[in-house]
């Protein structure tokens, strides 16, 4: 349910090129910075969706304030009570009224002002794509992450979907186009935190061409004197003398994958389910073990290895003999060198295992990129 909501469309009933989508829950003063560089764009062939998912800061007006005050076309709501951050996206999402919806996060701004006009030029030369992806920076230092190499379609099917579902865990940047992505809409992954990747993955499984733009669209995680946004990484410690599970939105992203690029009943077809199996058991997996040994301790990321078995962590996933001894193998591989790697290794490790993930993902891909 909807307790505020308002909304200044583009003039004429026009459509715009882009819905910006943004997800809102506290962070007011991230937000206010999100929406200047959105006002500094050099184009107004777009719209602002924010969907405040019942903030308890209590400056939703100021948000709203700025809103209308602006030049830009906007649609605001707010809920009336908390419904977490994939039904909240899900939300921004059906507020646009957009070609394509450009999902942006509410501490995330554009990198200058030509960013909508140039990623739709290249849109435009690419024969408007289903879903594109951008790159990005860090804000405090400038510098560059590339989910993306080079500039061109990449194709679409299960093989594309396979290979690109790890580049939706940054949601900024990403961009989907709205007819599917409203088609598709659905509340089955609620909490795993990664609907954009469901969305996306199916749309790409079905047929919607992969554009990769190698343009930095976004600057990450806008910092600002005396105030922080909320993280796993500031959390109080948690002090324990066994191992319990400790069960994470991302337990529920393999299944996710595989719902998204061969829904069930049919069996995955073994080189796929080993592709998936190996960035996401191989690495996504093998990185938060790392990081949870790093923020947490050694026994809290034992007990996200309990959770993450492939006998729970993929259950009701339709895998051959084949794939389910390659998740198990991974798996195991993957716990031992995540439980065991002293953490003063994982640092320097870390973008040389990232530019492997890449390509590990980009085997088997047949690519017409232009």
């Amino acid at each position: 349910m909807t307790a505020v909501f308002e909304e200044r469309r583009l003039p004429g009933g026009r459509t715009p090129f882009f819905s910006v989508c943004i997800p809102q829950f506290n962070r007011t003063s991230f937000l206010l910075c999100v929406l200047r560089s959105l006002e500094d764009q050099d184009t107004r062939d777009f719209e602002v969706c924010v969907s405040d998912d019942r903030s308890t800061d209590e400056r939703w007006a100021e948000v709203l304030e700025f809103l209308r005050h602006s030049t830009m076309a906007f649609a605001y709501s707010r809920a009336e009570r908390n419904v977490g951050y994939d039904g909240n996206l899900r939300q921004a999402m059906a507020l646009g009224t957009g070609r394509y919806l450009f999902l942006l996060g509410n501490d995330d701004v554009l990198k200058d002002g030509q960013v909508l006009s140039t990623l739709r030029a290249e849109m435009e030369r690419a024969g408007d794509p289903a879903v594109v992806f951008t790159n990005f920076e860090e804000y405090s230092t400038g510098a560059p992450e590339r989910r993306v190499r080079r500039t061109g379609v990449i194709g679409s099917g299960p093989d594309v979907a396979a290979a690109s579902f790890r580049k939706f865990s940054f949601v900024s940047g990403v961009v989907l186009a709205a007819a599917p992505t409203r088609r598709l809409s659905t509340a089955t992954w609620d909490g795993s935190e990664m609907y954009q990747m469901y969305i996306g993955s199916r749309m790409i499984a079905e047929g919607g061409r992969v554009l990769d733009a190698d343009l930095i669209a976004i600057r990450k995680d806008v910092r600002l004197p005396g105030e922080q946004v909320d993280s796993y990484a500031r959390r109080p410690r948690a002090v324990l003398r066994t191992i319990p599970e400790q069960r994470l939105p991302f337990d529920r992203l393999g299944r996710l994958v595989f719902d998204a690029i061969a829904p069930a009943p049919q069996r995955v077809p073994t080189p796929l389910a080993c592709r998936v199996v190996v960035q996401y058991l191989g690495f996504q997996y093998l990185y938060w073990l790392l990081e949870y040994r790093r923020v947490q301790s050694w026994r809290f990321a034992a007990g996200v290895g309990r959770a993450m078995r492939p006998a729970r962590s993929l259950v009701g996933v339709h895998l051959s003999w084949a794939a389910r001894m390659c998740a198990a193998g991974v798996y195991a591989g993957a716990t031992l060198v995540g439980l065991t790697l002293p953490l003063a290794v994982f640092g320097p490790l870390r973008e040389p295992a990232t530019r492997f993930a890449r390509r590990i993902s980009d085997l088997g891909t047949s690519t017409s990129r232009s």
